[in-house]
This record gives C-alpha cells, sequence and structure tokens, in this order.
C-alpha cells in the first residue's frame, strides 16, 4: 500500500556489462562450470561430472541443464577466468551449500584423472571463498583420490 515507497538504489559496482545470476542454482552451475574450465588441456569433451551434477542434483532439480550451462558459458566469456566466475557467484550460494558444492567441485576437477596447475589454482581458490578448513579440505581429496582409483 505504500505508493511512495522507494526503488532499490543500483549498486554502483554492478554495471550493464556485469553478469547478474539471478539464483542459487545459477550460481552453483557456475562455480561448477568454472572447475571446469579450469582444465587447460580440455579436449573439448563433456566433463561428464559436471553434466551429471546438473542434470540430478537438488539444487537444480526444475531447471534445464542446457539453459543453466548456456547462462554460465555467457557468464564465463564475459568474465574471462574461472575465478572471477566464482568470485561473482560466491554470494548467491548460501552457506550450507558451499561444503557440498566444492566436493562437487573436487569431483569436477579430478574427473579426468589429472590435476592441472590451473585445476589446482582454482581449487586454492574455492577452498578461500568458501572458508573451506585446510583438514576438511585434505580429507575430501583423500575421499575423492580413492574413489577415482575404481
Amino acid at each position: 500500500m505504500d505508493f511512495f515507497k522507494p526503488r532499490p538504489v543500483p549498486n554502483p559496482e554492478k554495471s550493464a556489462s556485469s553478469p547478474l545470476l539471478l539464483n542459487e542454482a545459477e550460481a552453483c552451475a557456475a562455480v561448477l562450470l568454472a572447475c571446469v574450465r579450469a582444465n587447460e588441456i580440455d579436449d573439448g569433451s563433456e566433463n561428464a561430472v559436471y553434466a551429471s551434477a546438473i542434470r540430478s542434483r537438488n539444487i537444480f532439480i526444475g531447471h534445464d541443464p542446457k539453459l543453466l550451462t548456456d547462462i554460465v558459458n555467457a557468464l564465463y566469456d564475459q568474465l574471462g577466468s574461472p575465478e572471477a566466475l566464482v568470485n561473482a557467484a560466491a554470494d548467491m550460494i548460501r552457506e550450507q551449500t558451499r561444503l557440498p558444492l566444492f566436493y562437487h567441485c573436487l569431483d569436477v576437477i579430478m574427473a579426468d584423472g589429472l590435476v592441472t596447475p590451473s585445476e589446482h589454482k582454482i581449487f586454492l581458490h574455492l577452498k578461500k571463498k568458501f572458508d573451506i578448513d585446510d583438514e576438511l579440505a585434505t580429507e575430501a581429496l583423500d575421499v575423492l583420490l580413492v574413489k577415482n582409483l575404481l
């Protein structure tokens, strides 16, 4: 009923060229895609772990996987680096979502059996951005290394 409600003031740090993530699902997809894009020896093939995650994980239910991928690829093209994509997405991700997402990111990074220098860099960036304890990150790596032996 307040007709004189002031309009929200635009954030001066955001510009028209700045990406806009509309929801947590897009933000999570962006972080996962940042891990895919960090692989500098990628042969252009689809990362099966990324594809499986955006088709099946709870956060993505009700979202079109192709559309999510198109959105976050466009954001990546705008921003130009995996770290910038993580930075743009991180604030949209709830605290309780960060650790499970971090584990999925490690799975995406390790999907091809190699961890490249750029993937290691994004691992460190995610650990810092999501405030993941060193011991917990090491435990996660150990579990995923064993999982990926199969």
